[in-house]
This record gives structure tokens, sequence and C-alpha cells, in this order.
């Protein structure tokens, strides 16, 4: 039984930790990595003044 759960809360983590990282945008993994996003997209928006509507859509 211990070995059952030790493989649920295993693959549960593993799933947390992907949905997660999906959620970001190319942009914010960036910025955590303190860079810039280099997506000609994104360059292109930010030299406009705006932020990549494909790559940042706008969330609910």
């Amino acid at each position: 039984m211990n070995i059952t759960k030790l493989i649920l809360l295993g693959v549960f983590a593993f799933v947390t930790t992907g949905v997660n990282a999906a959620e970001q945008t190319c942009c914010e993994k960036a910025k955590a990595a303190g860079k810039d996003c280099a997506h000609p997209c994104c360059v292109k928006a930010k030299a406009d003044g705006k932020v990549c509507e494909k790559c940042n859509p706008p969330k609910k």
C-alpha cells in the first residue's frame, strides 16, 4: 500500500509541475531567466511599445 501511495504522489507532483511550466508564456520564461524574449513577433511588439498578443493572449 505504501508503494502505491508513493507512486501516486510522484505522478501528482510531476503533473502539477508540468502544468505550471506549460502556463508560462515565452516572455515570462525569458523574464524569469533574466533576459528579453527573442521571438521576432515579441521583439517587434516591444519596439512598438506593445505586448505580443499571439504569444501573450489576454488571461481570463
